[in-house]
Parts: C-alpha cells; sequence; structure tokens
C-alpha cells in the first residue's frame, strides 16, 4: 500500500464521493476509482459501501482511517520542515482568501508581488473554511475569526484589523422626514427561515421581521443596492457606495477580525514570510475601511 492509495481513502472519507475526492486531489475520477478497487483488492475488504447518496464508510474502513491519518500527519510533518526550511524565494504558495467582496486591492498588489518574484507561483483559492493548513491544503490564508478569537496554537497569526458591522439600506428607503425610523422596513436574512438569526442580537432593531435569506456577502451587498430591505452587514461593504447608507443611530459593532495565518512549521521559509508581510501591508492600508471606527 502506497502513499498515494492512501490519499485518496482520506480524500473519500472527507468529501463522501469519488468526485469530490478527485476535485480535493486534482485527478480523474477514474483515477480515484481505480486506485480504491485496487486498495480494497490489497486488503481483501470493502472500504466504503456504494450507495446512491455516495460513499459509506464500513467497519473496516473506521479500523484503517486513524492510521492513514496518522500516516498522513508524518507524511506532511516532514513536507511543511522541509518547506519550512527553505530560504529561497521559488517554489508555490496555495493561498486562500475570503470570499467576500472588496479584495481586489490585495489580488493587484499580489500581481505585483508576481512580478517582483518570478520564481514564485501562486495559487489562489477562495473559501469562508478553515483550511486546513496542517493538511497543506493552503500554505497561508487570511481568515475572518469572530471578534476577539484568536487562531490555535499550531498556527501562526498576524492580526490584520478589526472588522466592523452595522446596519445598512438604500438610502431612497429611509424616511426623510425621521431618518432614523425605520419600523417600516425589513430585515434580510442569512439563515433559512426556521433557523435563528443570531446576529439580530447585535443590532439596534432586533423586533423587526425578517424575509429572505442571503449568506454570500456580495449578493447582500447587491440586495441591499436593489432595495430588498435593510441588512446587517460589515462596514467595508459599503464603503465608497453612495446608495447604500448607514442607517442614522445604528450601532457599529466590532464583529470579526481578520488574519493571516500558516502553520508554525512553515514560520522560516522565506516565501511564505515575505508574502505574510505583504498583505499585512495592504490590508494596513485599508484599515480604516475595515473598521469604520477609526
Amino acid at each position: 500500500m502506497d502513499w498515494d492509495d492512501l490519499k485518496v481513502f482520506l480524500a473519500i472519507s472527507r468529501k463522501g464521493s469519488a468526485r469530490g475526492a478527485a476535485q480535493e486531489l486534482g485527478v480523474s475520477n477514474s483515477t480515484v476509482t481505480r486506485r480504491l478497487d485496487d486498495m480494497e483488492h490489497k486488503l481483501q475488504a470493502h472500504l466504503f459501501d456504494r450507495t446512491p447518496d455516495g460513499y459509506r464508510m464500513t467497519a473496516v474502513g473506521e479500523q484503517v482511517l486513524p492510521t492513514a491519518e496518522h500516516v498522513e500527519e508524518l507524511v506532511l510533518g516532514i513536507e511543511r520542515k522541509i518547506t519550512g526550511g527553505d530560504q529561497e524565494l521559488q517554489g508555490s504558495i496555495r493561498l486562500t482568501l475570503p470570499p467576500a467582496g472588496r479584495l481586489g486591492f490585495l489580488v493587484t498588489r499580489l500581481a505585483r508581488f508576481a512580478q517582483q518574484y518570478p520564481g514564485i507561483d501562486l495559487e489562489l483559492t477562495s473559501s469562508f473554511d478553515t483550511a486546513d493548513l496542517s493538511r497543506r491544503e493552503a500554505d497561508i490564508a487570511v481568515r475572518v475569526m469572530p471578534a476577539n478569537v484568536h487562531p490555535p496554537e499550531y498556527l501562526i497569526g498576524r492580526h490584520l484589523a478589526q472588522v466592523t458591522a452595522s446596519a445598512y439600506v438604500h438610502k431612497s428607503l429611509l424616511n426623510p422626514a425621521a431618518p432614523d425610523d425605520v419600523s417600516h422596513l425589513t430585515w434580510i436574512g442569512k439563515r433559512s427561515v426556521d433557523q435563528r438569526e443570531e446576529w439580530l442580537a447585535s443590532t439596534d432593531y432586533p423586533r423587526l421581521p425578517v424575509r429572505h435569506a442571503i449568506v454570500d456577502f456580495n449578493l447582500l451587498g447587491d440586495a441591499v443596492r436593489n432595495k430588498m430591505g435593510m441588512a446587517f452587514m460589515p462596514c467595508f461593504m459599503a464603503y465608497n457606495d453612495s446608495d447604500i447608507v448607514r442607517v442614522p443611530g445604528a450601532a457599529v459593532v466590532h464583529q470579526s477580525d481578520m488574519w493571516v495565518l500558516t502553520h508554525k512549521d512553515l514560520r522560516l521559509s522565506a516565501r511564505m514570510r515575505v508574502l505574510r508581510e505583504v498583505i499585512a501591508e495592504e490590508f494596513g492600508k485599508v484599515r480604516r475601511q475595515l473598521d469604520s471606527r477609526l
């Protein structure tokens, strides 16, 4: 049994399908199914049941899983130590960013970074999920974390900025005679209708009715821009947008914190260090957009 077989086994266990595993590993579906078949043939046991809803791990698979994860940690630990000790400004860097809008400033700087360091290749992905930096899903992650929550100890974190949020609405929906009176408005929700909107407690108008459900911040900003209702959203989403205004008198809340994170084993890698410093420098320039209290 080789490491490639174990990677396929672990990817299927995490994604629950051959297609998901193939996407994670960057190979074809047929490669995933062939390697799994070979692995099961070598072990003379079924590791997964193939069902219409996906792959379900068998009892034998559950016995194999802890050992496979241990081998993975050993292999990736070696890779991290080698990469972490690399002092050459060459190689690839996997960087993951949150999908919230208004990060064009960083991509512009990354383009210049790529020109400055022709030996470094950037691989950019976008996700709100905390990338498992110990499994090298990413080398560096820019992440939004709840206010005053610190990253886990195995990560090296640099705080970039505090992120504030408040109640925003299209200016034409406000009553000119009493702009701070929003009793005629409804909130745009973020969750399914049968789920509790915890963020309401952070607002000045928790009793206003909630309609719709929009999770994506870009779509939420578009909804406010198109007068679908009032939204509790990060202040930077309305920065320099003349049509979207903060409700007069609405509280500005420290909602989250922006961090740049990497695994502690990679802290000495020259190319990782240079990119982390560039990211911190660029966020320093837009701190006032992220924290409207400044």
